[in-house]
């Protein structure tokens, strides 16, 4: 935090919270929080000012899907695991930098390695290091030989998901994450669920004991009802993956879905990322035989996605916006891309800043800290060029980073 007082004068401000932008609008700053919102004939004289007369002002963006300790380069899973923890560290740390500099400020982080992540967090919060705030899960619970084997959360049987849990919010996670079904983990299933009802609900249980999330990695249709059953608060990616590998949509576990009021992750971003490679590798006649196989077979499996997304949306079901950075090809500093994909989805502009900055608060249950640029709130904000309401692409490189009131990045 910056402890000191200062005035930021913003030429548009976008404050989180769904309103239109309003024009010549004032922040006063004092010991890294918001004091005062008002127009700049009302604000006080003689302070410190950032004049971003001409930009546009909003909170620091918050990417609600992450996987930090890794490349987003497209180096294997299995081959990056087996580096040694600390090289996985020193890339984390680079990975929360590249994310800070473009604007976001927080991360909800959904999987590390061991207790790599909490020790990152840690340094940040002792200030050894910069970085930006983590909301970790530490590493998610998975069947044994399941997704995510190698971050070291194989876990079977609902004493041992209970105990895990316990062991989890020991070590200061924020909430616990579940792989309830396969992934892009090599040797699992996707398309099926992982663990039963009573091993989900034991963890999940234990989350809730002490005000703490849930939230359920969802790619078979059957582990959405699964996760839903056992009482999670939030789905990552709720895919509506079909025993036969295909996307189809299921409108009566979608209007469950909504019912409940679960958020939802489409992580839209890491597959667009992840097939413009299969497709150049495919091009070249370098892509490996699965690689090959989802270009051929599934041509138009970015549509599906964004497809499926929609209709949770026009379901009114929460999406926020995580883009799945570290994993396969998706880097740390381009969320703006999630959230024009959110619009391809059916959201507005306003809608999809929303997702990554309000209502992503809302999601982590840190609304009354982060998230909007209202009084009481941490000041964490960016300053963009252009108008991002009409182009989401202004988001790519802030002109002006404020993280608790301490200027990260100033491009101006």
């Amino acid at each position: 935090m910056n402890n000191g007082a200062m005035l930021v004068r913003a030429g548009w401000l976008i404050d989180g919270t769904g309103t239109e932008p309003r024009r010549q609008v004032a922040l006063t700053i004092e010991g890294g929080m918001v004091t005062q919102v008002a127009p700049w004939e009302a604000t006080p004289r003689g302070l410190p000012t950032q004049d971003l007369g001409e930009f546009f002002v909003l909170p620091g963006l918050i990417n609600m899907h992450a996987h930090t300790i890794l490349p987003g380069d497209g180096t294997s899973f299995a081959d990056w695991m087996a580096l040694p923890d600390e090289l996985l560290l020193l890339q984390a740390h680079t990975n929360a930098l590249a994310a800070l500099h473009s604007g976001v400020t927080t991360i909800r982080d959904c999987g590390g390695k061991g207790r790599l992540m909490f020790r990152l967090r840690d340094a940040i919060r002792a200030g050894i290091v910069a970085g930006p705030r983590f909301v970790l899960s530490g590493r998610p619970l998975t069947i044994t030989g399941g997704h995510c084997r190698y971050f070291g959360g194989e876990v079977d049987g609902a004493d041992a998901m209970r105990q895990a849990a316990r062991q989890l919010l020991a070590e200061g996670a924020d909430f616990i994450k579940i792989m309830a079904a396969g992934g892009g983990t090599v040797g699992t299933y996707a398309e099926f669920p992982t663990f039963d009802l009573d091993e989900l609900t034991a963890a999940v249980r234990e989350a809730h004991r002490i005000g703490k999330l849930a939230s359920c990695h969802c790619i078979a249709t059957e582990s959405i009802s699964l996760a839903l059953d056992a009482g999670a608060d939030h789905i990552e990616h709720c895919s509506f993956m079909a025993p036969d590998r295909l996307w189809r949509y299921d409108e009566s576990i979608a209007r469950r879905v909504a019912a409940s009021g679960v958020y939802v992750t489409p992580t839209l971003q890491v597959g667009a990322d992840s097939m413009i490679k299969m497709k150049e590798r495919h091009a070249l006649g370098i892509a490996t035989p699965e690689e090959a196989q989802i270009v051929v077979e599934t041509p138009n499996r970015d549509d599906d996605t964004i497809a499926n997304a929609r209709s949770l949306h026009e379901l009114g079901v929460p999406l926020v916006a995580g883009n799945d950075a570290g994993w396969r090809y998706t880097r740390f500093d381009t969320l703006y891309r999630e959230l024009q994909l959110l619009v391809a989805a059916g959201l507005t502009s306003l809608e999809a800043i929303g997702a990554a900055t309000g209502r992503a608060a809302a999601a982590c249950q840190l609304a009354d800290r982060i998230g909007t640029l209202v009084p009481g709130r941490v000041a964490d904000l960016i300053g963009v060029q252009h108008d991002p309401t009409s182009d989401l692409a202004a988001l790519a490189a802030p002109a002006l980073v404020l993280q608790g009131g301490r200027v990260i990045v100033d491009r101006r």
